[in-house]
């Protein structure tokens, strides 16, 4: 019997999908089974008449006594689901209404990414890798909070996907200096990506040591700066 499956604030913030296209599909799969719930009403309430109908050409037609008596406990368990029956599909209707919010919601955000000339589903195909590293992420990003350090098994799956592994360097999830060594034997159908992420780390490194070098000219600079002005006080 359709009811009221989830609230509002689970279909926003519980359901999978972190982000708008992934949470499109998803909803729109729950939307489908709410949709095809609604035609079970009238099926319910066919299903009622009938036994109805049933008793009355039995009666009709001086049935036995006892078909009729086993036939009206079925009308009785029937008309006592009734009332429930269509609060649970008021219940669903309702379910319907925020789903359809919501998804509207989400092409708000999502239309402004699509590929033209895409469809919802090459979307979602073309979204995939996006979805994978956010989610990632933010497992990497839980994981430091509760224990310091990200899981092995989470850092393995940055390592299966280049995107993922350049969010997490470029984000200081990781580090770059332990990335060449776990990244020297990468998946077979993805070699070259990790080579370009490689390179993206090598880079990276180059901007760091700059940075740090400039960072170090300037202390010096400054501090230089300070002993001429000591020595300038005492003199």
């Amino acid at each position: 019997m359709p009811s009221k499956l989830n609230s509002e604030f689970n279909y926003k913030y519980q359901v999978m999908g972190c982000t708008p296209w992934e949470r499109i599909k998803i909803l729109n799969g729950f939307l489908e089974g709410r949709v095809r719930a609604v035609a079970l009403e009238e099926v319910a309430h066919l299903t009622h008449d009938a036994l109805l109908a049933e008793m009355a050409f039995l009666k009709k037609n001086d049935a036995p006594e006892h078909e009729q008596m086993r036939l009206q406990a079925t009308i009785v368990e029937s008309i006592s689901q009734m009332v429930v029956v269509d609060e649970a599909y008021e219940l669903n209707r309702q379910e319907i209404e925020i789903l359809n919010k919501l998804i509207a919601e989400c092409y708000e955000i999502a239309e402004p990414t699509r590929i033209e000339g895409f469809s919802d589903e090459e979307m979602f195909e073309a979204n995939a890798a996006h979805e994978f590293t956010v989610l990632t992420m933010r497992e990497l990003q839980s994981e430091i909070v509760a224990n310091g350090r990200p899981n092995p098994a989470t850092v393995l799956h940055c390592m299966d996907n280049p995107l993922t592994m350049a969010a997490a360097l470029k984000s200081g999830l990781l580090p770059l200096e332990s990335i060449p060594l776990l990244t020297a034997n990468p998946p077979v159908l993805i070699a070259q990506e990790m080579a370009a992420a490689l390179d993206y780390i090598e880079d990276s490194k180059l901007m760091l040591e700059s940075k740090a070098a400039e960072i170090g000219t300037k202390e010096l600079g400054s501090h230089d700066n300070a002993i001429e002005s000591t020595n300038s006080n005492v003199s």
